[in-house]
């Protein structure tokens, strides 16, 4: 097929203000880039997204600075979808999900040679074993292939293990490109074979003017939510594209009644479970966080979200700090397991059971 005939499917994720620094020390190596990258960092920072242009910049025939040309044959074929030497493996239920650039590129690779009732929630050894093959041939256009996966740590521990064989061994002209918002959930004999990229977020005021630029909400607002999504505009974005300011505040109900002993667990947790149980662990996180900094006498009265700060004027220094950080504890466990099959019902319970306990302790 002729170049000038293809198709862009859609348009190049936006270059984001944050990742210069990081774009000018890739720039500085392009040319002798480790076989393996692990890109690394909280989520909502853009970590996928520089992954996908990095890809397109090391297929491009004439990269200006570290950014592809956007015009040669590689471009075009990468744009289009059926450029033969980008490689993208994400899991079934990713893919499934989603309509954008990579998942034209990720439906070469199932999770099984066999149908499946129901979509993967894992990278599985079938997939990476696919990938292991494609990636033997010599590239088809240019000097790379290029691997991607993403999210890196979606890959089960069989899928890990073949996945070391390619590290190990990497074929000539190969690349690897491993995204990951938990990197100790792969296992270290992945992570000592990579480089590592650390995504880090960028200067609150920096941040909150991106947001505003984007968004047009109040700065009050903004602020607040880029707070509980720990500094990553994208995250903070999308919190406040689904009217997360009022969930928020139907959720911090919900623990006030509790603590007063107005709610039940078991009927809060219901509704918890509608909103989501991952939104929900998110907004209890960031609250927990806020009461440890209120205990420690470092809560900054300016950074803090409107409805947190009523919160705390009601419960003022009644929580253990040695409790809260027993049980944020056993949040970020909770977020840990929501990744594998698991009943949210009865995990939401046990978190709210848990508050309730938490909040005898006073």
């Amino acid at each position: 097929m002729a170049a000038d005939n293809l198709t862009p499917v859609g348009a190049m994720p936006e270059r984001y203000p944050w990742h210069e620094t990081l774009w000018s020390t890739l720039e500085r190596q392009f040319e002798r880039l480790p076989h393996g990258l692990l890109l690394h960092g909280r989520p909502g920072l853009g970590k996928h997204d520089f992954a996908v242009q990095l890809a397109q910049a090391l297929l491009c025939a004439e990269p200006r600075q570290g950014s592809a040309c956007g015009h040669c044959q590689s471009c075009l074929l990468f744009l289009s979808g059926t450029h033969p030497d980008f490689h993208v493996i994400q899991p079934e239920e990713v893919v499934e999900s989603a309509d954008d650039l990579c998942s034209r590129y990720a439906v070469r690779y199932p999770a099984s040679d066999k149908k499946r009732e129901r979509a993967s929630r894992d990278i599985t050894i079938y997939q990476i074993r696919c990938l292991i093959e494609d990636a033997q041939s010599r590239p088809f256009i240019g000097r790379r292939k290029i691997l991607l996966l993403s999210p890196a740590e979606a890959m089960n521990i069989n899928a890990a293990n073949s996945l070391l064989k390619l590290l190990e061994e990497p074929p000539p002209g190969s690349m690897l490109l491993l995204v990951t918002s938990h990197p100790a959930r792969l296992p270290a004999t992945i992570r000592s074979r990579c480089s590592a990229v650390l995504f880090k977020a960028p200067a609150r005021d920096a941040g909150l003017a991106w947001l505003a630029s984007r968004t047009g909400g109040n700065d009050k607002e903004s602020a607040g939510l880029l707070e509980l999504a720990g500094g990553a505009p994208l995250l903070a974005k999308s919190l406040l594209a689904e009217g997360f300011t009022e969930v928020r505040s139907g959720l911090l109900k919900d623990l006030d009644n509790l603590r007063a002993g107005r709610e039940e667990p078991v009927a809060c947790a219901a509704r918890w479970k509608a909103v989501g149980a991952k939104t929900c662990l998110n907004l209890l996180y960031g609250l927990l966080t806020e009461l440890i900094r209120d205990g420690l006498g470092v809560l900054d009265p300016t950074r803090a979200m409107p409805e947190i700060l009523a919160h705390l004027k009601q419960g003022k220094n009644k929580y253990k700090v040695s409790e809260l950080y027993k049980y944020i504890d056993v949040i970020h466990e909770y977020q840990r397991l929501l990744d594998g099959p698991l009943d949210e019902l009865l995990l939401l319970e046990d978190v709210l059971i848990g508050w309730v306990r938490l909040s005898r302790l006073q």
